[in-house]
C-alpha cells in the first residue's frame, strides 16, 4: 500500500471516531451560543418591558432598533465607545511597546521591575475602578493633592464631563498596558539575534533596525494584541460602573453601559437586544477593519 493510500484509508476509519468525539463538544458550544443569540434576535424584533408584561408583548419589525438609533444616549454612546477605545488602545500599545524594549533583560532588576509593571492587571476591574476613584477624587485625591505640590490646579476629574472621558482612558491604559507588555516581551525576546547583527554590520542605526527590522516581525502579533484589546475596550463595563456610572449624565456611557441600563435598570429587553445586535456589528467592523490592514500589510 502506497503511503498515499494509506493515508486515505487512515482518514476514512478515523472519522467515524472524529465524529464521535466532536460532536458533542459541537453539540455543547450550539447550545450555550447559538440559542442565546437566536433567542435575542428573536426579542430584538418584539416589545417587551418587564415593567408592563412579564412576556413579550408582540412583534413590532425593526422599531427597536430605529427607536435606539434615534435616542441621543445611543448615540453618545456610540461616539464615546469610539473615543475611549481608540485612546485607550492607542496608548496602551504605543506604551507596552516602549516599556517592552525598556524592560529588556534577565537580570533580577528587570524581573522585578516586570513584575511590579503587571501588577495593575492582576486587579480586578470593580477594585481598579474604586481605587481610581479614590485617587481622582477632586477634593481629597491623591492626584490632585500631587499636582498642588507642583503649583498645577487638578481639575475636576468625575464631576466634568470630558475629565471623566479621561479617566477611563487613563484608568484602561493603567490597568491594560501590562498585557501589552507581556506579548511585545516576548515577541521581541523571539527575534533572531543574527538578524539584528547582520543589520548593524550594515550600518544601520538602531531606529533602522527597530523600523525596518524588528516591526515587521513584531507586526503579526502586535496587530493580534490590537484585535484582543479592542474587543476588551469596547466590552468594558466594570470599571466604569465602579469609576463613574456612566456619568456626569451620560458623559461616559459606552455601549456596553447603555446596553446594560436598557436591559438591566430599565428592563426593555427588547431594546437591550437591538442594541446588542447594533453593538456586535459595530465590534465586527473595528476588527474586520484590523485584519484588513493586517493583510494589506502582508
Amino acid at each position: 500500500m502506497t503511503i498515499k493510500k494509506r493515508a486515505t484509508w487512515h482518514k476514512r476509519h478515523d472519522l467515524p471516531w472524529l465524529l464521535v468525539f466532536v460532536l458533542p463538544a459541537f453539540l455543547i458550544v450550539v447550545a450555550v451560543q447559538f440559542y442565546p443569540l437566536a433567542y435575542s434576535a428573536l426579542l430584538s424584533v418584539q416589545e417587551w418591558s418587564l415593567t408592563e408584561s412579564q412576556a413579550p408583548q408582540g412583534f413590532v419589525g425593526w422599531d427597536n432598533f430605529a427607536r435606539e438609533l434615534g435616542d441621543s444616549t445611543f448615540q453618545r454612546s456610540v461616539r464615546n465607545s469610539i473615543v475611549i477605545t481608540g485612546g485607550a488602545v492607542i496608548l496602551e500599545m504605543f506604551l507596552g511597546v516602549c516599556l517592552a524594549y525598556l524592560t529588556m533583560g534577565s537580570s533580577w532588576r528587570m524581573r522585578a521591575v516586570r513584575t511590579l509593571l503587571i501588577l495593575p492587571m492582576v486587579i480586578a476591574p470593580v477594585a481598579a475602578g474604586t481605587l481610581w476613584r479614590i485617587l481622582l477624587n477632586s477634593r481629597a485625591g491623591l492626584v490632585n493633592h500631587l499636582l498642588g505640590f507642583i503649583g498645577i490646579k487638578g481639575p475636576e476629574w468625575l464631576a466634568s464631563p470630558d475629565w471623566a472621558v479621561v479617566a477611563v482612558i487613563l484608568l484602561d491604559t493603567w490597568q491594560w498596558t501590562p498585557f501589552v507588555l507581556l506579548v511585545a516581551g516576548a515577541a521581541i525576546a523571539s527575534i533572531p539575534e543574527d538578524l539584528l547583527e547582520v543589520a548593524a554590520i550594515d550600518g544601520a542605526s538602531r531606529w533602522q533596525v527597530f523600523l525596518y527590522v524588528e516591526l515587521p516581525l513584531l507586526m503579526p502579533l502586535l496587530l493580534l494584541t490590537l484585535v484582543f484589546r479592542t474587543l476588551e475596550s469596547l466590552l468594558s463595563l466594570d470599571s466604569i460602573y465602579s469609576l463613574t456610572f456612566g456619568g456626569p449624565g451620560f458623559s461616559t456611557y459606552t455601549m456596553t453601559f447603555y446596553i446594560y441600563t436598557q436591559g438591566l435598570r430599565n428592563f426593555n429587553f427588547g431594546a437591550a437586544a437591538a442594541s446588542s445586535w447594533m453593538f456586535m456589528v459595530f465590534a465586527s467592523i473595528c476588527i474586520w477593519l484590523v485584519f484588513w490592514f493586517q493583510r494589506r500589510e502582508r
